[in-house]
């Protein structure tokens, strides 16, 4: 009776083990990577200390996300895993918590989107404050 226990318990175990040894999931080649670069700028204004993150538009976990902060001038430098689409959000904590005025470009609601491309490596965002 234990041994029949004991297996159920240990079945979901198992069929997780034979199902990520037959995935044909490989992470993204590092030689796939792009340096990208660009500005932000709020309401015509450098937005300084602001996080900028290229997340896979298709959300594949292999190539991940990518984050930079910006300098005092608004512009950002990172690597991104591999060419493809990606929404970008943009956030500057404010008071510890998120800025409302950057609500727009948080989160999945996000509307900022790039197609990286070894020859497209150039993403400027000029946002609004949401009011």
């Amino acid at each position: 009776m234990r041994t029949i226990r004991y297996f159920i318990l240990a079945l979901p175990v198992m069929i997780s083990l034979i199902s990520l040894g037959c995935s044909e999931q490989k992470m993204a080649d590092p030689s796939e990577a792009v340096e990208i670069k660009g500005v932000v700028t709020l309401d015509g204004k450098p937005l300084q200390e602001a996080e900028v993150t290229f997340v896979p538009a298709d959300g594949d976990p292999l190539v991940g996300p990518a984050l930079a902060i910006t300098d005092s001038k608004g512009s950002y430098t990172m690597s991104v895993n591999a060419p493809r689409d990606y929404k970008i959000t943009v956030d500057r904590m404010m008071n510890g918590g998120p800025n409302p005025a950057l609500k727009a470009y948080q989160g999945e609601e996000t509307s900022l989107k790039a197609g990286v491309s070894k020859e497209n490596t150039s993403f400027d965002f000029d946002l609004t404050s949401a009011k």
